[in-house]
């Protein structure tokens, strides 16, 4: 049986079609082929690779984002020395040394450590802005700390309406007499200077945006908001054209290589 040269000529140019149309789209899917793949790589090992301990601090970026500080809830200065609360993050001289404060009761310095009282919890850490511990203090203490202080080289705190002062090393707090509640030095709230505010408000904006949420975004396309995931779909959907219209030419081939053979065999 043959096949007529229109027809034949008609399958040719469908074929030559669908053979620029494959190759074009692909060209087009390059980029975002590239874009899934490595992203994808990349979130599968987040954790390993530490891409939820690491921040993205370009301004407009988090401007994209939306990302804003808030103003600050408290802010307590001595010695030179200042702890502030804003966003939940807790900033002594300028570093972020917890997470997910509630309320700031006070700062008390004492030689090379510092005691920020918060809540149920006091923060020691070094002038130099070292970490050292925390403390809890909802089993010492009858209330949440109120104020902060300190009187002859420890530090004081007051709960419940009572004194209770700390031991030299700043590891436990003990009943103190009510009545030298007025010898007590009692930090006092006073607001950063514009400067330290403006270095506060980059320093928590920068801790907003990881790299993994970005890359998370860019995988699913949130971070162009409402267009962008109908741009990955719209990628998937020309990701499914395109393997229909390869495998529709590998099975093309197919039948015109076996075609060829046959013809081939007939004459030998």
């Amino acid at each position: 049986m043959t096949i007529s040269r229109p027809k034949a000529n008609s399958g040719a140019r469908l074929r030559l079609w669908l053979r620029r149309f494959h190759r074009w789209l692909g060209v087009v899917l390059v980029f975002f082929v590239l874009l899934l793949a490595f992203s994808g790589i990349a979130l599968n090992h987040a954790e390993a690779w530490g891409l939820d301990r690491h921040y993205l601090g370009w301004s407009w970026l988090l401007d994209a984002y939306g990302i804003e500080a808030p103003p600050p809830s408290a802010s307590f200065a001595e010695d030179g020395h200042r702890a502030t609360l804003l966003g939940g993050h807790l900033y002594f001289n300028g570093a972020d040394v917890a997470q997910d404060v509630e309320t700031l009761s006070g700062l008390a310095v004492l030689g090379p450590l510092a005691l920020v009282g918060a809540g149920d919890t006091a923060y020691i850490l070094t002038t130099a802005g070292e970490f050292v511990q925390s403390i809890d203090l909802a089993a010492e203490l009858p209330a949440a700390v109120s104020r902060v202080g300190s009187m002859d080289g420890v530090a004081v705190v007051e709960s419940g309406g009572r004194l209770f002062q700390s031991d030299p090393d700043i590891t436990g707090f003990q009943p103190r007499d009510e009545g030298l509640q007025d010898a007590v030095q009692w930090s006092s709230a006073t607001p950063p200077t514009a400067a330290e505010l403006e270095a506060l408000q980059n320093l928590y904006r920068g801790r907003g945006l990881t790299v993994e949420r970005v890359l998370a975004d860019l995988h699913s396309g949130r971070i162009l908001a409402v267009a962008g995931p109908l741009l990955m779909d719209l990628v998937a959907v020309f990701m499914i054209i395109l393997s229909v219209s390869g495998l529709i030419m590998w099975i093309q081939q197919s039948r015109l290589e076996a075609n060829l053979e046959r013809r081939n065999g007939r004459r030998r």
